[in-house]
């Protein structure tokens, strides 16, 4: 305001002569009132629904270690606070049902087996019995068709000789009953290898049955019990990157429930930011939007950060942004991504501007 009464006085004392320069002069007040309003218009219009600065709480992600069954605590190895590396033993767990299971497991496999073997020597001897019988029947029947037949031509030499007799039958075959015995014995011994071959067909057949149910109920044990060695080694945790413990819930020898908490674990620097945005301008925040970082004193690079995330209601601001200790502060909570490499320390408060 003072400069412009400088420069409008210095203009009347070069140009008092002329009239209208000597009229703005006796108005220049008035001239210098509207000249301010309308650059706060335009500075209002140029910066409208831009949002200048608002505070946030540097936070890392938090991953907790926990189990799906009661179980028992054998030994903690970190404490809270220390730096752990890949590959580092966080905590030993103990779960006497998966070390019952995995015996009753192994157990079943090994009498699986042995049934198996069982069953095939079994088998393997009916089909053995079978040939034995057919094989003494076969000598049986052989034997009684040589005879008969030996017989048979004997009794063919004699008819032959004895031509001289009418309405002898010795050449018919048709009603020759010692012929009629061999053929019956023959059929009885092809029905007796018939029979006998069907029989070891099927025990073979009942043995491959047997073979394959074992092999599926063999295969299932398998797999349980390569689950449950699986779920045991899961029992001793090792730290797959470099944290730094949060919190240890437990001690040693203490028996813990399904899913609780045993061990949290975060990150050494911070890889988020929760901000908090006034509830009248959290229309004025949009997701993937790039926003700048840095710590509440301004000491350090500011980092580029990317919002992810608005909550979708109004939130209580942390107690330590309030203005006065009973006057609390509500708006909407803005999550932002930040780059791993910074040198924030973990719930510091950092200013995020656009």
């Amino acid at each position: 305001m003072n400069k412009l009464s400088d420069m409008l006085e210095n203009f009347w004392n070069t140009h008092k002569s002329n009239a209208g320069v000597a009229y703005v002069y006796g108005h220049k007040l008035s001239l210098a009132w509207i000249l301010c309003v309308i650059i706060a218009i335009i500075l209002g219009y140029m910066y409208q629904g831009k949002i200048a600065t608002f505070q946030g709480i540097a936070e890392a992600a938090e991953t907790t270690i926990s189990v799906p069954s009661p179980t028992e605590v054998v030994k903690v190895h970190v404490m809270p606070g220390q730096a752990i590396n890949a590959g580092d033993t966080i905590v030993e767990l103990n779960r006497p049902d998966l070390t019952l299971r995995i015996a009753e497991v192994t157990r079943e496999l090994d009498a699986s087996a042995g049934r198996s073997n069982l069953s095939a020597a079994d088998i393997d001897q009916k089909v053995a019995a079978v040939k034995a019988d057919l094989a003494t029947k076969t000598l049986t029947l052989k034997s009684e068709i040589n005879r008969l037949e030996t017989e048979y031509k004997k009794n063919k030499e004699i008819a032959a000789k004895l031509k001289s007799l009418k309405g002898s039958n010795a050449d018919s075959d048709g009603n020759d009953a010692m012929a009629m015995q061999i053929k019956s014995l023959k059929n009885e011994l092809a029905v007796a290898n018939a029979n006998a071959n069907e029989q070891i067909k099927l025990l073979r057949s009942s043995n491959r049955l047997q073979k394959d149910a074992g092999k599926s109920e063999v295969e299932n044990l398998q797999k349980e019990l390569e689950e449950l060695k699986k779920q045991q080694e899961e029992l001793t945790q090792i730290a797959k990157e470099s944290w730094v413990v949060g919190s240890v819930n437990v001690h040693d020898g203490e028996k813990v429930s399904s899913f609780a908490p045993i061990v949290t674990l975060t990150h050494k620097s911070p890889t988020l930011v929760r901000g908090y945005i006034h509830e009248r301008m959290y229309q004025r925040m949009d997701i993937g939007e790039t926003v700048k970082v840095k710590s509440l004193g301004a000491t350090g690079k500011p980092v580029k950060g990317k919002v992810v995330g608005l909550s979708s209601r109004i939130v209580e601001f942390p107690m330590r942004m309030w203005k006065m200790p009973e006057m609390p502060i509500h708006g909407r909570e803005v999550i932002i991504t930040i780059p791993a490499e910074n040198s924030f320390l973990l719930g510091e408060m950092v200013t995020i501007s656009e």
